[in-house]
């Protein structure tokens, strides 16, 4: 079957250059999507990818947005996107910058600032702001970062509920 072959080709960390950004065009979602998650696709055809307008096809802006080849440029870009499924991928992307991540920290979604907290380029003063956040789940999950001072963590410990006291205790870190 010629789509299982292309899905096969889309998915292979052997596949050159030439024939994913032939396969980046193909009419078969699936066979893009493969592509938009291909750690070696090279950063143009993501950026290609990238471009796609269309909202029944939103999977793609997130898979590019998940994929550890993506450029800061292009990850600049969806960090924008109305989506917040793409802006939550974008936020655990390692390639994103500081300066994406501030952006995002600031996201009205409280998904968008947790997946922040999960960002090795997450910096200390981001952490401490999210430390504070309004939100429970973006609080608790400022623990598992490892650039969490203990100092972030001592306010952590004082926080009002309990879920975030359960994540201090759960992750082994003393506060």
């Amino acid at each position: 079957n010629i789509s299982e072959f292309k899905l096969l080709l889309a998915r292979s960390e052997f596949t050159p250059k030439e024939i994913l950004e032939v396969l980046a065009k193909d009419k078969n979602f699936d066979v893009r999507i493969s592509v938009a998650q291909n750690p070696m696709t090279p950063k143009e055809i993501l950026e290609l990818l990238a471009k796609n307008k269309n909202k029944d096809e939103l999977y793609i802006c997130v898979s590019v947005a998940r994929n550890p080849n993506t450029s800061k440029e292009i990850l600049e870009v969806l960090a924008k996107n109305e989506e917040s499924w793409v802006r939550e991928s974008v936020a655990i992307n390692p390639n994103a910058s500081k300066e994406i991540l501030e952006i995002l920290a600031k996201d009205e979604e409280w998904r968008i600032r947790s997946n922040v907290t999960r960002n090795p380029n997450t910096s200390k003063e981001i952490l401490e702001i999210l430390a504070k956040d309004e939100n429970i789940y973006v609080r608790a999950s400022v623990v598992n970062n490892l650039k969490t001072s203990k100092e972030i963590l001592e306010i952590l410990s004082k926080d009002e509920d309990l879920y975030v006291h359960a994540f201090i205790v759960c992750s082994n870190r003393d506060s």
